[in-house]
């Protein structure tokens, strides 16, 4: 055997494999489950509806992005990015104005309705976030943000390298 190489057998490293799917399909139905769940009042526990997307893509660009800027925060199309902001000003929730380096370009940012609803929208019910995560202490939940940051990193690093060697061939 490698001398480099730990000496693990190949049961011990089955079951690693299994131990990390079962952890990222566990990830995944966690998350769908959030997506569908209700708060006390039969409200919605979380946004994820597309106007909660935008705003939350306009607030994470950090300035005023464009719609094509958007498009690709919310990976759709340039179009389906340009309906929903439409939309979106029409409900007085962002704003358009002229790029000041190209005319023909129109930039998004958030009014004042869509930085309070976007704040309104950013907190679940207390008593719905406390009973759900009742008996989790705060280390441990930081922890777990950590390393769904690094896994979030991770897919954003390799959706960026498959995207490259798509367009370069190598």
């Amino acid at each position: 055997m490698d001398e480099g190489r730990p000496n693990r057998s190949i049961r011990s490293l089955r079951s690693e494999h299994w131990d990390a799917a079962s952890f990222l399909y566990g990830i995944v139905e966690t998350a769908d489950r959030l997506k569908t769940a209700r708060d006390f009042s039969g409200e919605p526990a979380l946004r994820f509806d597309r106007r909660w997307g935008l705003l939350r893509a306009v607030e994470r660009c950090g300035g005023c992005p464009t719609f094509s800027d958007v498009a690709r925060l919310l990976r759709v199309t340039r179009q389906s990015a340009r309906v929903l902001i439409l939309a979106a000003e029409k409900a007085g929730v962002v704003e358009l104005f002229p790029d000041s380096h190209d005319r023909r370009a129109l930039q998004v940012a958030l009014t004042p309705a869509g930085r309070r609803l976007l704040e309104a929208q950013r907190l679940p019910a207390v008593t719905w976030i406390f009973t759900l995560l009742s008996g989790l202490e705060p280390e441990r939940m930081r922890a777990t943000v950590h390393v769904l940051a690094v896994i979030r990193q991770r897919l954003e690093r390799y959706e960026a390298e498959m995207k490259r060697v798509k367009r370069t061939g190598r």
